[in-house]
């Protein structure tokens, strides 16, 4: 499955956050521990456009949750 999907804005700003971390450093700490995301792909989600399931499905493993939390109508 590689369709678009909106994702939850505010729970990902906040996942990342948490963690302390820029977007820029995000996408760093993503290709270190070998997903690929785009810090494209990351503005792209925290602005609340569509992305493919497959960057959902990335930032879901890097933030070790599940997809439908979050997704946007897990607000």
């Amino acid at each position: 499955m590689d369709g678009r999907m909106l994702l939850n804005s505010k729970n990902l700003k906040k996942l990342r956050k948490i963690k302390g971390l820029s977007q820029e450093k995000l996408a760093q700490e993503c290709k270190d521990h070998r997903i690929q995301l785009s810090i494209a792909s990351i503005k792209r989600a925290e602005t609340g456009k569509q992305v493919l399931y497959r960057t959902a499905a990335a930032l879901a493993s890097y933030y070790q949750v599940s997809i439908d939390e979050i997704c946007s109508q897990a607000g």
